[in-house]
């Protein structure tokens, strides 16, 4: 090898991560001797393999570097490099899902700010990948400025904004992101065990019906297919999508290849073709906004989150923070989806996961369309989660959570954690509360909150025989109650016997 290789996230307008040692790595010749220089500090390997790393020291936040790397006779420098803090932003469309789609682009793309930047990892889902597709676009860093921030992640811009604000030091986002995916295309094998295994063999048996001779050919045909749809998501669905013949072939053939050997949501494939690309670049943390494609699979997306996550943190040998989105209210697109399942298990991974937190988006969604269009929010609360548990910033993070419950004859009290100032109703009453004694439904009881408390009162209450109360344990549905920083309250459910 002649020269000096990078992967491709080191480019000229690269964040760096400050107050923690800032990893390089690359290729060069054998036998070459490495060094690295950043402001002030340097740093120094020799190649085994054809690879190096180095870790520079720990810096504070800055702009205006120039990294460069010397290798024998061969040097290479990257320009306009600021070190601040540095957020990986993960999942699947609603992460994907670009600031130009978002309701406020046109007031989001005012805030011109070149310390928030943005690195989209290229979408590759196999080896080659890159030579059969365009990808002059993405792959580059890139600054909140005017139009250029309208190919930032919603969700990323908007946490990034907030986290900037907040910190005052440059803020970096890596997208990497594919829509539609479940999160074992995340996943390496080695943790794809015991009831994971599911997933590999569901592929396995998905390419014994595959033609191996024209499959990739059939695949890229396939991508070519759907690069070429205009799609507009800025759009809301207001009804259940109606498909036409042309869209329902292309769903059959998607299906039929959606396993193949090339397919972004095969198991383990992304986290070969996008994830590893980017490891070990020092970051603070994870946002996470997937779990839609697991839907079918709510019996194991428990086990597999803990296996994703245990997987990142050996990858990157960092106890990373992981904070995510709650999935939204949602109800059909195509087909029926019941998000209950996830939802609950995503809030259980946080009281029973280190270092795994959770931002509720139930009050964002569209009953017919997966994709909320206000991203606003949503990022905005991912960085409140950052601020107070990563940061150890004094705010009201964490949505209203179910603290205890007790029933006194006709009236129920249920009382929450998180409430801040105190719990507020955003409209005429609390909506979404099913209560039920005996499991049958009690008829319009009067529900209301106040302070840290929401009470529930009916002549109904008064038989004997256990009571249940859920709230927003519907697939859509409309979540209205708000703690003083604005944070809708968490879908819960509680049994009184």
């Amino acid at each position: 090898m002649n020269g000096i290789r990078l992967p491709l996230i080191f480019q000229d307008g690269m964040v760096l991560q400050r107050r923690r040692p800032i990893c390089v790595w690359g290729q060069a010749a054998e036998g070459s001797k490495i060094t690295v220089r950043l402001g002030d500090e340097s740093a120094y390997a020799a190649t085994k393999n054809g690879e190096w790393k180095v870790f520079l020291p720990p810096m504070e936040a800055g702009t205006g570097y120039t990294l460069g790397i010397s290798a024998g006779g061969c040097e290479m420098s990257i320009g306009d490099v600021a070190v601040g803090e540095v957020w990986l932003a993960s999942g699947q469309s609603n992460m994907e899902y670009l600031l130009r789609d978002d309701a406020e682009a046109a007031a989001a793309s005012e805030i011109n700010n070149a310390d928030i930047r943005c690195f989209e990892v290229p979408k590759v889902s196999y080896p080659g990948q890159e030579n059969d597709r365009d990808y002059s676009t993405v792959g580059m860093w890139r600054k909140a400025c005017g139009k250029e921030a309208l190919y930032f992640t919603a969700v990323g811009f908007y946490f990034a904004v907030k986290l900037y604000r907040e910190l005052n030091v440059p803020v970096g986002i890596i997208n990497c992101t594919w829509g539609g995916v479940s999160a074992s295309v995340f996943t390496s094998e080695k943790y794809l065990t015991g009831r994971l295994q599911f997933f590999l063999d569901e592929a396995e048996k998905a390419r014994l019906k595959i033609d191996r001779d024209t499959e990739l050919e059939r695949f890229k045909t396939l991508q070519k297919n759907i690069d070429a749809l205009p799609i507009d998501n800025s759009v809301p669905n207001l009804a259940p999508i109606q498909l036409d013949k042309n869209m329902t072939d292309a769903l059959e053939e998607m299906n039929a290849l959606r396993l193949c050997a090339y397919s972004p949501f095969r198991p383990c494939g992304l986290y070969e073709t996008m994830l590893k690309t980017i490891v070990p670049y020092t970051i603070s943390g994870v946002i996470w906004y997937q779990g839609e494609s697991d839907e079918p699979f709510a019996n194991l997306y428990e086990e597999l989150m803990r296996a994703m996550i245990a997987d990142w943190r050996s990858l990157w040998r960092d106890e990373l923070p992981f904070i995510m989105v709650q999935l939204a209210s949602f109800e059909r697109m195509v087909e029926s989806l019941n998000f209950v399942p996830i939802r609950e298990i995503q809030e259980n991974l946080t009281k029973t996961a280190d270092k795994v937190w959770l931002i509720c988006a139930m009050d964002a969604g569209m009953r017919y369309d997966i994709h909320p269009k206000h991203k606003k929010p949503i990022g905005e609360r991912l960085a409140l989660q950052a601020l107070s548990k990563v940061y150890g910033r004094p705010v009201l993070a964490d949505s209203p959570a179910v603290e205890g419950c007790r029933r006194d004859g006709s009236s129920i009290c249920i009382r929450f954690a998180h409430s801040g100032r105190g719990l507020e109703c955003r409209g005429e009453k609390p909506l979404t509360v099913d209560v039920k004694i005996n499991d049958t439904a009690v008829n319009e009881p009067e529900i209301r909150v106040c302070e840290n408390v929401m009470l529930i009162s009916s002549p109904e209450l008064e038989a004997d025989g256990p009571v249940t109360v859920e709230f927003c344990r519907r697939p859509y549905c409309e979540d209205n109650i708000y703690n003083s920083a604005g944070l809708p309250m968490l879908p819960f459910v509680c049994r009184i016997e």
